[in-house]
């Protein structure tokens, strides 16, 4: 499967779908450990005042969610 890297835009094969290259793994981990600290937090957030806080762009905060890292939910954050 043809998969499209969320933070270098490269384009790499996979067995399964994943959004991120090996190469950006660990700066994937770092981003989602900041992201999930600053949702604890600051619990009622969107993806804007985060991506504001963090300095990253909101369309990655969005990724996560679309990806099934984050979860909305209602007065708190989620994890899975």
């Amino acid at each position: 499967m043809l998969c499209t890297c969320k933070h270098c835009y490269k384009s790499f094969m996979s067995r399964t779908y994943t959004s991120v290259c090996e190469d950006c793994k660990e700066i994937d981990r770092e981003i989602f450990e900041k992201i999930k600290d600053y949702l604890t937090r600051y619990p009622n957030s969107n993806a804007m005042q985060v991506a504001e806080g963090l300095g990253i762009r909101a369309s990655l905060v969005l990724r996560y969610i679309d990806d099934g890292d984050l979860v909305i939910s209602k007065g708190h954050f989620e994890s899975l």
